[in-house]
């Protein structure tokens, strides 16, 4: 004689809890990308400035101000893109998180690791440029020629700032992308206990 007992549970949606846990980690998320782009715009109108006025100094200033204005247009660029698409990303993701969690789940999940690969590449290029900015000064001491020196010091200063920024950018990318998940895993839970079965034979 055995008694079976079965248990057969219907995943449910995700609480109001677990959405609420996955909301608040996406608008920090994105309130922290929209701080930095802004502090990006302000610091690229700061170094296009500074850059502005080493272009009217000695050859060596010169060379280091051009360079600096590569740094200045893209903090402006990517700053500015930033900035002005996240309100609009952020609706979205949350219309498409109260609607349908599972579909949240996959396109956050692959955008996300699209956008931490971008970071390892990006990674590679900065320190290219920095590589590239070092050999640069060594080529401008070794001709006596200060804009060359000039301009290498720019590239070096340029990968420092990339590097510094990108830093925090994939640190923050790093921590949504573990909450998103997370928010996974307790969603496959609920999913594995259907249909599970006891028997207790005697």
């Amino acid at each position: 004689m055995a008694v079976v007992i079965s248990l057969c549970v219907v995943a449910p949606p995700l609480s109001a809890v677990d959405k609420q846990q996955m909301r608040t980690a996406m608008y920090d998320y994105f309130a922290e990308e929209k701080k930095a782009a802004k502090m990006g715009i302000f610091g690229a109108a700061i170094i296009g400035g500074s850059a502005a006025y080493l272009t009217s100094q000695s050859d060596l200033a010169k060379g280091t101000g051009y360079a600096l204005f590569g740094a200045a247009a893209a903090g402006l660029i990517v700053g500015g893109t930033v900035y002005f698409r996240t309100d609009t990303q952020l609706a979205k993701l949350d219309r498409l998180l109260e609607s349908s969690p599972e579909e949240f789940r996959k396109h956050e999940s692959a955008r996300m690791e699209k956008v931490n690969s971008q970071f390892r590449i990006l990674k590679i290029v900065e320190y290219s440029l920095l590589g590239g900015g070092a050999a640069t000064v060594i080529a401008g001491v070794a001709q006596k020629a200060d804009l060359t020196t000039g301009v290498g010091i720019g590239l070096m200063l340029d990968a420092c700032l990339f590097l510094l920024f990108d830093y925090f950018a994939e640190a923050r990318a790093h921590v949504y992308a573990q909450r998103i998940s997370d928010f996974n895993t307790v969603g496959r839970n609920a999913e594995l206990i259907q249909g599970l079965q006891f028997s207790y034979p005697f």
